[in-house]
Order: C-alpha cells, then structure tokens, then sequence
C-alpha cells in the first residue's frame, strides 16, 4: 500500500509538472487587436482618396512619386520606419491615441503629427491626413 501511495505521488507530481510547463504567458495577448492588426506586417501604399474619389494619378504627378513605391512598417516597440522605393524616408516613434482611432507619429517633438484611421484590418490601413485618405494594403 505504501508503495502504491508514493507511485501515486510521483505520477501526480509529474502531471503537475506538465500542467504547469504547458502554462505560457505569451507577450503577443497583452496587446490590443488593433496594434496586432497595424503592426502584423509591412503596408504598401495602394491609392489617394479625396472626398471619396480615388485621386492617385494627379497625386503622383504633383509630388512626382509612385504611391505603390511607399512603405510603412509599424514594430509593437512603438517604433515605424517609412520607406519609398526601399530607402528609409523616415523614422521614430508612433503610439495610438483617441481609443485607437488616431496614430501620433513622434509625440513630444517638432515633427509630431497626426492621422485618423478611417479602416483597420488584416489587409487594408486607410488614414487620413491633411485632407487626403492614403490607403494601404499588405
């Protein structure tokens, strides 16, 4: 009987022990769905919207840019880094604000600014800034 009770024991001690290691507290559900949704991976710039017309073309020969060619990649550190055609343009830092519907890009300095997120899922970003809706894809 007593070797019965201490095999029990041990078999409980090892099922504890299993239990307990198959136990994770994973840094990836301490986040919001939107800052997992902004920051799974990079965004490619798709179109210019004004008042709900796709305005891409008279955007790109304006500024002389390539909408497609312009990234945003936005890290879970609270950093971005935005590139056209594979050069960084710019970095620093980025958190939400408003309960997620606005990104403030470097708060606290002289190049702080803001945009209002109009669409957020797992393909699509749409902000807007200065008047203008700036979609991006993945």
């Amino acid at each position: 009987m007593n070797t019965q009770f201490r095999l029990w024991c041990m078999l409980m001690t090892v099922v504890c022990l299993f239990t307990f290691s198959a136990c994770n507290d994973d840094d990836e559900d301490d986040v919001s769905p939107n800052v997992s949704l902004l920051t799974g991976e990079r965004w490619t710039g798709s179109a210019v919207f004004i008042n709900g017309e796709d305005r891409t073309e008279e955007f790109e020969q304006e500024y002389e840019i390539d909408i497609t060619q312009y990234t945003s990649q936005f890290e879970r550190d609270g950093t971005y880094t935005d590139r056209y055609n594979g050069n960084v343009l710019v970095d620093g830092t980025w958190e939400y604000g408003n309960n997620e519907r606005i990104i403030i890009f470097d708060k606290g300095t002289q190049d702080e600014y803001t945009v209002v997120i109009s669409k957020l899922d797992e393909d699509e970003l749409f902000y807007l800034q200065g008047g203008l809706e700036f979609r991006f894809t993945r």
